[in-house]
């Protein structure tokens, strides 16, 4: 589909499948469930459950423990304003500093100087000493991103969220300027890599089931959220 002109179908299929696959994983493994719940206290969001996917079954490939720095500096900016002078120590290092007010509204952010979360805290030690900020940067994990920027918004709205653009190809990781009120930069992934970490965390995740004797997704029942949501109706009625 990406490579025969058909991105938004790409990203759809490739994105809705990574969450699925992320949901067969927690079946097959119940104690990757509870060790996740344990270490956030709660629920895991599927933000994150998407990124931990990645980060366990295509951990070769780098880019998928990356941080989105710019779009978490200026959500930073944009939700905390009182910390804006230390977000924007992140954002001046990726923005172009060139005194020509064209070219440099013209130079596209950097996405090659976006790094993993512990890069980020020798970048930033204002991360380190907020617990709070440290975890709130897995939400800007390439990963957690496809969840929250490509997979809701596609699967269940069917269109694209203004916080991406439709400028990248290949396996490219681009950031280009907003045409919103907000002002706030956007972000897209390549179709050919997203579709890549799919084949990769399905190959992945196959050949962990294979060494730990697990058959994938077996005695799985895609309907028991649903049925649990109709014996709550009718446990309601007197």
């Amino acid at each position: 589909m990406a490579a025969s002109g058909s991105p938004v179908d790409a990203y759809t299929l490739a994105t809705a499948s990574l969450d699925a696959l992320a949901e067969i994983w927690f079946n097959d493994f119940p104690d990757v469930k509870q060790k996740l719940e344990s270490e956030l206290g709660g629920g895991v969001p599927s933000s994150i459950r998407l990124a931990r996917l990645l980060k366990t079954f295509v951990s070769n490939d780098p880019r998928v423990s990356k941080v989105a720095v710019i779009c978490f500096a200026e959500d930073w900016k944009y939700y905390r304003p009182q910390d804006a002078h230390i977000a924007d120590q992140l954002l001046s290092k990726r923005l172009s500093d060139n005194l020509n007010e064209f070219l440099r509204s013209h130079e596209l952010p950097k996405s090659y100087l976006d790094v993993s979360r512990d890069e980020l805290v020798q970048e930033c030690p204002d991360l380190a000493t907020r617990r709070d900020l440290f975890d709130l940067l897995e939400e800007y994990e390439y990963g957690s991103l496809l969840y929250t920027f490509y997979r809701c918004p596609l699967v269940h709205l069917a269109t694209g969220s203004r916080r991406t653009h439709g400028f990248t190809r290949g396996e490219e990781i681009m950031y280009y300027w907003s045409s919103h009120d907000d002002g706030r930069i956007t972000i897209s992934f390549g179709p050919n890599l997203v579709t890549r970490w799919l084949r990769n965390a399905a190959s992945g995740y196959v050949q962990n089931c294979q060494k730990e004797g697990i058959v994938p997704a077996d005695d799985l029942d895609a309907g028991t959220s649903q049925e649990e949501r109709f014996k709550r109706r009718w446990n309601r009625l007197t």
